[in-house]
């Protein structure tokens, strides 16, 4: 599901997080009414920029989650607590119950739309390539063929 983002050429992690706040608005939430502590949009920018930024598993989201800058996490979405003015983040557990319970054809379905309208035109006027596959982009020749160890010249 998030591994889709970690092909995308992201510069900055969490701008492009934040820019796929309006997709993942479009996920439903599967917890309860009761006992949401952190809203589900933050929370899931805070795993897509995690993963941007190069975490590979759960833990390497909730490690990254726990010592993001506070400027990052009020971007994501995190609201400061109004009586100490720090921004609670989750554990690490809570992150990973909520990526296990989620609609991965939902979350699959708001990553697509927003590297398809990523597509953002360049200075020459084209668009940008987006290598989604995890293959840099870069027009190359075939390598030239190689000689048969079996077969004498």
């Amino acid at each position: 599901m998030l591994d889709q983002l970690t092909r995308a050429e992201a510069a900055a992690p969490v701008a492009d997080a934040v820019r796929l706040h309006h997709y993942l608005a479009l996920v439903p939430d599967p917890r309860g009414r009761r006992g949401r502590l952190y809203p589900l949009v933050p929370l899931l920018s805070a795993a897509a920029a995690s993963v941007l930024a190069g975490a590979r598993s759960l833990t390497a989201i909730g490690e990254w989650l726990a010592d993001a800058p506070r400027w990052a996490l009020r971007a994501l979405g995190f609201v400061p607590d109004p009586l100490t003015g720090r921004i609670p983040v989750p554990h690490p557990g809570t992150v990973r119950r909520l990526l296990a319970r989620l609609d991965g054809d939902a979350l699959d379905a708001a990553i697509g739309s927003f590297l398809t309208a990523r597509n953002t035109p360049t200075a020459a006027g084209g668009l940008r390539p987006i290598a989604v596959d995890g293959r840099p982009y870069a027009a190359r020749a075939p390598p030239p063929p190689r000689p048969s160890p079996c077969w004498p010249p």
